[in-house]
Formats: structure tokens, C-alpha cells, sequence
């Protein structure tokens, strides 16, 4: 009986189809003289680039918005977020503005740090993040990002 039930068993679990995350799509758009890229996952993370006209200058920079930031995230405090993409570890610091977590390059070294993960996440098609100070973690795989990001940080970087 132990036989038969684990052959059974091990024949449903080669039977069920794997459970992996669909692969996430980066979208272009324009909205109100911001021009950005998001990488939108199947579980509304949303992940992305911008570039932004402010005071005569253009400004680039990186956003995130997760639904468990909703519980997790204070207004107005820093949050360093860990990024891994194709094993080159970087780290940034972004401001939590209502759900939402922002990085706004406005000097010459975050403009440097912004450019280096911008060409890492176009040319990669992985990307893991992490909050250890709200115990968060992410991966995604993503598509067309070479495609959607190219040129959007042109006029900022």
C-alpha cells in the first residue's frame, strides 16, 4: 500500500504543471511630461525607469510600487533597496511618497549609480530586489526590456 500510494504521488506531482511566475512585461508610456518603462508582473508589482522635466533640467530616476508596501512602508522615511541582476549586487536609497518607494538621481553620483542598473536591468532579463528593513524580497523575470528601454533615459542620463 505505501508503494502503490507513493508512486502515486510522485506520478501527480510529475503530472502537475510547474508553478513559476510568468515572465513580467515592461510597458513604455507618457504621462504628463514624464516619460517612463514599468515592469508589470502578474501580481501588480510594478517596477521601473523614468525621466522627468523639473526646473529647466531633466531628471531621471526609478520607482516602485508593491501592494504589501501598502502595510509595510511609512511616509516620508528611506528605505535601502538591494538589487541583483546577474549576480552584480548594488544598492540605493529611495524615499516612500503615500505607497509608493522613489529614487530621483539629481547628482553626479546618482546619476552614475541610476545609468549603471538602467544598462543592467536593459540587458538582463532577471532581476531580484530586497528591503531587509521591511523583510521584502523579489524576483522577476522579465521580457522585452532591451526593446522598451532603450532611448527613455536618453535626455537624463
Amino acid at each position: 500500500m505505501r508503494v502503490s500510494l507513493l508512486a502515486l504521488c510522485l506520478a501527480l506531482l510529475a503530472a502537475a504543471p510547474a508553478n513559476a511566475q510568468q515572465a513580467a512585461e515592461w510597458v513604455r508610456g507618457s504621462a504628463k511630461g514624464i516619460d517612463y518603462a514599468n515592469m508589470q508582473s502578474g501580481v501588480a508589482d510594478l517596477f521601473g525607469f523614468f525621466c522627468r522635466k523639473v526646473d529647466n533640467k531633466f531628471v531621471g530616476g526609478m520607482v516602485m510600487k508593491m501592494p504589501v508596501f501598502h502595510t509595510l512602508i511609512r511616509d516620508e522615511e528611506s528605505y535601502s533597496l538591494n538589487i541583483v541582476i546577474d549576480g552584480a549586487r548594488d544598492s540605493v536609497t529611495l524615499k516612500a511618497k503615500d505607497i509608493e518607494l522613489w529614487y530621483e538621481a539629481n547628482d553626479l553620483s546618482q546619476q552614475l549609480t541610476l545609468a549603471r542598473l538602467y544598462d543592467a536591468v536593459k540587458a538582463s532579463n532577471r532581476l531580484q530586489m530586497g528591503i531587509a528593513a521591511i523583510g521584502w524580497r523579489g524576483s522577476y523575470d522579465y521580457t522585452n526590456a532591451a526593446e522598451k528601454l532603450d532611448g527613455l533615459m536618453d535626455k537624463c542620463l
